[in-house]
């Protein structure tokens, strides 16, 4: 559902002003859209879906305790974005299944090493795509539909 309505919101007059932002955030400006205003309102978007998250965890488990706040969570969400792309809407979900099958091969055959062959990964990621950092697999897939479409 929330997937859903940010599928909407982005192809929404306020999604493409939010990605005026993202790309210049003076011609944005320049042009007549009212940065803070648009900037307040998905930083409560983002805080909303945080908050459902939060919601579903507690719902699901039954009980929430202190490690969901701790560092390595946040770590993976981290890598799990990066690796599927932040620019992608389909990233966080990409990203998320790929960082999940590394995590469980990598820990089942070298369990000491894993982070290292991780690191590694994301290292190579970065060199192979640096111009195109920050879009993970989503800018890869996106190059390889372009040019099927061709």
């Amino acid at each position: 559902m929330l997937f859903l309505l940010a599928r909407r919101i982005v192809y929404s007059p306020f999604g493409l002003s939010l990605m005026a932002i993202r790309r210049n955030t003076l011609r944005a400006s320049a042009l007549g859209v009212p940065v803070n205003r648009r900037l307040v309102a998905i930083y409560t978007l983002a805080a909303a879906y945080a908050g459902a998250a939060g919601a579903l965890l507690a719902q699901t488990t039954a009980y929430v305790s202190l490690e969901v706040l701790e560092f390595q969570r946040s770590a993976d969400v981290l890598l799990a974005l990066i690796i599927g792309g932040a620019g992608w809407l389909y990233g966080g979900i990409a990203g998320a299944v790929i960082f999940k099958i590394l995590q469980d091969t990598l820990s089942s055959n070298a369990p000491q090493f894993w982070m290292f062959w991780m690191g590694l990964f994301l290292v190579v990621l970065a060199l192979v795509g640096r111009e195109r950092l920050g879009q993970g697999f989503g800018g890869g897939v996106r190059l390889l539909l372009a040019r099927v479409r061709r």
